[in-house]
Formats: C-alpha cells, sequence, structure tokens
C-alpha cells in the first residue's frame, strides 16, 4: 500500500485526498444530522462513527492542502495555503479551502471542549458545520479538476441533496416535536449534548 503511495504524483494525491475528505464529511455530517433519527440502543455506535468520518475527513483535508506546497505543477507556498484568499492561483476558491480547515479544527475542537463550554455557545460552533460544508461544496466543485467529470457532478449532487434532505427532515421532525410538547409551566425536555 505504502509502494502504490509513493508512486502517485503529488498532483493524483492532491485530487483523491480533496474528494476522500469531502466524502468523509459529507458522511460524518450526515450521521450528525440524523443522530436523533436512530434507535436509543444505536446512538453511541452512530456518535463514534460520526466522530470518525468527520476527523478522518478533517485530517485527509489538511493533507489536501499541505500537498500542495510539494507539488511541482502548481505549488503553494505557505503562505498561500495558510492565509486565506492570498493564493496567486485561485485566490477566492483557495482560500475558501483553507477557511473549511480552519473551520473544521475549530467544530472539532469545540466538541472535545463540549463539557466545558455552555451548550448555545458549543451549539452554535456546532452549526457552523453547515457554511463549512457549503463552503468545502463551492471550493471542490469549482477548483476541482475532475469536477467536468459527469460522476463527479452527480457526487457533488447527491451529497447536497443527501445534507439538504436529511436536514429538511430534521427540521420538520423538530418542528412536529415543539408542537406536541404542552404549553405552559411545563419546562420543556432536556436536549442530549449529542442532539443538535
Amino acid at each position: 500500500m505504502i509502494e502504490f503511495l509513493l508512486q502517485l504524483s503529488t498532483w493524483q494525491i492532491i485530487r483523491v485526498a480533496g474528494l476522500a475528505a469531502f466524502l468523509l464529511l459529507t458522511l460524518g455530517m450526515a450521521l450528525g444530522i440524523s443522530y436523533s433519527f436512530w434507535w436509543k440502543s444505536a446512538k453511541r455506535s452512530v456518535y463514534r462513527v460520526h466522530s470518525f468520518l468527520t476527523i478522518a475527513g478533517t485530517a485527509i483535508g489538511l493533507l489536501h492542502g499541505a500537498t500542495t506546497v510539494i507539488d511541482t505543477y502548481s505549488p503553494y507556498s505557505w503562505r498561500d495555503l495558510l492565509i486565506p484568499f492570498s493564493a496567486a492561483h485561485a485566490p477566492i476558491l483557495s482560500g475558501l479551502g483553507t477557511l473549511c480547515g480552519y473551520g473544521m479544527l475549530i467544530v472539532i475542537l469545540t466538541t472535545d471542549l463540549r463539557n466545558k463550554l455552555k451548550r448555545p455557545l458549543w451549539l452554535l460552533f456546532h452549526l457552523l458545520s453547515y457554511p463549512i460544508y457549503a463552503t468545502a461544496f463551492v471550493h471542490g466543485f469549482f477548483l476541482g479538476t475532475d469536477s467536468e467529470l459527469p460522476i463527479i457532478r452527480m457526487l457533488y449532487a447527491l451529497s447536497a441533496l443527501l445534507i439538504l434532505g436529511l436536514t429538511a427532515v430534521r427540521a420538520t421532525k423538530r418542528s412536529a416535536g415543539a408542537k406536541k410538547r404542552p404549553s405552559g409551566g411545563n419546562a420543556a425536555k432536556p436536549v442530549a449534548i449529542h442532539e443538535i
């Protein structure tokens, strides 16, 4: 396996890592959105897979960005990589990729610190996943060289439909649940830390 990876060009690693990161983050986000749909007995496993996918997607996304520094075809400097919108090549789209990396690191860090943060603050950081996803979508779709391929366009379209669909179902389920709750002096049912 390592020998195979060493034979890949940096350009291939950048492309494969970018697509893999996007897919892993999409699946991780889908599990996070659908967390409340699962049976109570399965929630712990779903949460673990959700965490693994988002952390792995972030790590591969960081590899995707770091590999651009050693690429000989279209090299980026560390400055281009670390300072959003400073790259000579496609500064806006490249900067969006940098912002995705920073955003995912913030989401992961604040999730690790969720027991030390007040729930509304943690939730605010966790909901950054939506604009981060949208930013990653735009970055990959418009900057990715494989986006001209029908299969890759379909992958992006299915990814967006999955996230939008699950979000709509979640919002509908949440608003239906809010309507069922009695009003008045009864306190609202507390939400578990993992139910966003």
